[in-house]
């Protein structure tokens, strides 16, 4: 009897392990279930990659950054790197490595380069159809001098910057006059602390049928003797003045074709690339190159002997640089330091020409640290 119960026990045990294979298959095929489904889920809410997109005021609202939500655009407090591919991770899939044009807006106020602006004559407002040395409304005024450098000032780079200075007429406009301790006076900018000039300052100084200063030099010459006369010097004061000629720097951009005013917010396009995840498609995400792409030029190969005649490097033995990797470097980096405003910390990511027997372009990754450059490399 008890080894007819050992035999039972046995077979039932037999019995029970024969069935754990198939419980692992339906496991497994649960699993894989599961991940199909939370694919199917996960591209539900996406579509495919275009090959370039431009962001709406809509996908801006999807970013984590109160900034960029509210006035739709990147800045330097919240840059693209940081901020833009949550944006897309969100809307696109793609196929590993799929790249995607994106263009964005960008602020950045313009820098205007006072020093070294383009000053416009005397003949050039008679040119532009002005009865006098300066205008008097602003839009027409940047319009007329975008088109002026149009005919007059070349470009060979797109992307360059200008800063034109011009006189603007206006009415009725504030001014601040600061009277010094010794009795001078000169005009300053926006002071919030200013003392604004009262109807009874305008009638001590002579001013008051209109409660405005006529000219700028009226003001200041005014507004010295008062303060002067009543013993509130050194003193700022904010008084209006009637006639108004005021220098004014706009700054321009080539396009490539024209000049133009460049905005505080401007178009910028970048290419991001998608890296996919096979196994858990949830792990996907977009990723911007913090590489500063650069395109070597004739005028960069044209600073070595060994590059300059037919404007690549040639790789092959017996060669400069040849086969010698370092040598390359010394080379394009020579052509880096050259040419180019360099940032150190920054990744460059530089396309050349080679021969090596038949011609072709590559890039190589390069950044400098502490005055060297080096070679980043995936290791």
């Amino acid at each position: 009897m008890k080894k007819i119960l050992f035999i039972a026990i046995f077979a039932i045990g037999f019995i029970f392990n024969a069935c754990n294979p198939m419980q692992d298959i339906n496991n497994e095929i649960d699993k894989k279930q599961d991940a199909e489904n939370e694919k199917a889920v996960f591209l539900k809410d996406r579509v495919v990659a275009p090959a370039a997109y431009t962001l709406t005021d809509d996908d801006y609202a999807l970013s984590s950054n109160e900034s960029v939500s509210k006035y739709k655009s990147f800045s330097k407090y919240a840059l693209p790197k940081d901020y833009l591919p949550e944006i897309l991770n969100q809307k696109f899939s793609g196929e590993d490595a799929q790249s995607m044009l994106v263009t964005y807006d960008f602020y950045s106020k313009p820098v205007k380069d006072i020093d070294h602006a383009y000053e416009i004559s005397d003949d050039e407002y008679a040119e532009m159809g002005q009865g006098h040395s300066n205008f008097s409304n602003e839009d027409e005024a940047e319009s007329l001098i975008g088109k002026l450098l149009d005919r007059k000032v070349y470009s060979d780079e797109a992307g360059a910057e200008m800063t034109a200075k011009y006189t603007l007429f206006t009415k009725y406009k504030t001014r601040y006059i600061k009277v010094n301790a010794d009795g001078t006076s000169e005009e300053v900018g926006y002071d919030k602390n200013a003392v604004k000039v009262t109807d009874e300052i305008y009638e001590e100084t002579g001013n008051g049928k209109y409660k405005t200063f006529y000219t700028i030099n009226d003001a200041l010459e005014d507004l010295a003797k008062y303060a002067v006369d009543n013993g509130t010097a050194p003193i700022t004061y904010a008084g209006t003045v009637y006639k108004n000629y005021i220098d004014t720097y706009v700054v321009y951009l080539f396009s490539g074709t024209n000049w133009m005013v460049k905005q505080s917010v401007m178009p910028v396009s970048e290419e991001l690339n998608y890296s996919l995840d096979e196994e858990d498609i949830t792990k996907s995400y977009w990723w911007a190159d913090p590489a500063i792409k650069i395109t070597l030029t004739a005028a960069d190969y044209a600073l070595y002997p060994a590059s300059s005649k037919y404007g690549n490097f040639d790789l092959r033995s017996g060669k400069t640089p040849g086969t010698d990797r370092d040598k390359l470097i010394e080379m394009i980096t020579g052509m880096l330091d050259t040419n180019y405003t360099i940032v150190e910390d920054q990744q460059y990511l530089v396309t050349y020409n080679y021969y090596d027997g038949s011609s072709g372009a590559t890039t190589i990754r390069l950044i400098k640290k502490a005055g060297t450059w080096s070679e980043v490399t995936d290791e």
